[in-house]
């Protein structure tokens, strides 16, 4: 059996490998060099055989460019990309506006460390000290909100 017929097949197998087993591509480079070898050698070798097998891997490339252009933007492609956009109508909401609350006073229920429970206006939630160490049921006020975080500080008598 020739040489050629050689390297095509330990191209195969490597590509074989590479894909069975993960790793760095050092499987998937060989194979790529032994089918480049066989296919050269295939051709026949010389000029003719190095054109055709530049040219093969212009358009390989020139379709993989392609396609990593086309297809992130396909959904159908992209099972990771959530495309449909979450509407407030259909009942998608984003975390609840707290602002009301800024400046209402309530207690502790649990210890702040800084982190802890408290009750507002009747309502329990969920808060954080700025910083200092709260002890069950201390009076406190709400004296800074980000977004659906409540930031607690003592009642300043």
């Amino acid at each position: 059996m020739p040489i050629e017929y050689y390297l095509l097949i330990a191209g195969v197998i490597l590509m074989s490998v590479e894909l069975a087993v993960p790793g760095f591509g050092i499987f998937g480079i060989g194979g790529l060099i032994c089918l480049t070898g066989g296919g050269y050698f295939l051709l026949g070798g010389g000029f003719p055989a190095l054109a055709v097998l530049l040219g093969f891997y212009v358009v390989a490339a020139l379709v993989l460019g392609f396609l990593c252009v086309y297809l992130p933007k396909e959904s159908k492609w992209n099972p990771f990309v959530l495309w449909d956009k979450q509407q407030n109508s259909a009942g998608y909401t984003g975390g609840s506006d707290f602002s009301q609350l800024l400046g209402k006073q309530g207690v502790a229920l649990t210890t702040l460390r800084p982190a802890g429970t408290a009750l507002i206006e009747g309502k329990r939630y969920d808060v954080s000290s700025l910083g200092d160490f709260l002890p069950k049921d201390s009076h406190i006020v709400v004296a800074k909100v980000e977004g659906s975080k409540l930031f607690v500080d003592l009642v300043k008598e």
